[in-house]
């Protein structure tokens, strides 16, 4: 009777442990990725700013930032396109800085510790594979 009890005991203590399998991690939408690049720029909307011989009929300008950011996953790097109206760019985008992102057909995900699902949508992808130089 002791000898079940313990059998149990052990079973109810390793449950936890035999249930973890190592299948988990590749359900992780989550891979390992590289920031390669970093450009910004100034974006003023709209295009045109005269408003023809009365400079009073120019219309208002808005000034916005665009950062567009090339991150290296394997041997393919994407080039996501971040838009903000402020001068800002999370420190964690600094080139040769690892990055987890989540890619899908056109944005890419970041799990950023402060801003979660921070999304780039992609504007440029390319392959590096097979390539010897």
């Amino acid at each position: 009777m002791q000898t079940n009890l313990r059998i149990g005991i052990v079973l109810l203590v390793m449950a936890p442990m035999l249930s973890a399998s190592p299948t988990r991690d590749k359900s992780n939408p989550y891979v390992q990725g590289t920031v390669v690049a970093v450009q910004k720029h100034k974006v003023y909307s709209p295009d045109y700013t005269m408003g023809g011989s009365n400079p009073s009929d120019a219309p208002l300008t808005s000034r916005y930032y665009a950062f567009e950011v090339s991150v290296r996953v394997d041997c393919k790097t994407y080039v996501g396109r971040y838009e903000t109206p402020f001068n800002y760019l999370p420190s964690v985008f600094t080139p040769n800085q690892p990055i987890q992102l989540r890619l899908t057909k056109h944005v890419m995900y970041f799990d950023l510790p402060y801003y979660p699902d921070m999304r780039m949508g992609i504007v440029h992808r390319s392959s590096d594979c097979g390539q010897n130089r």
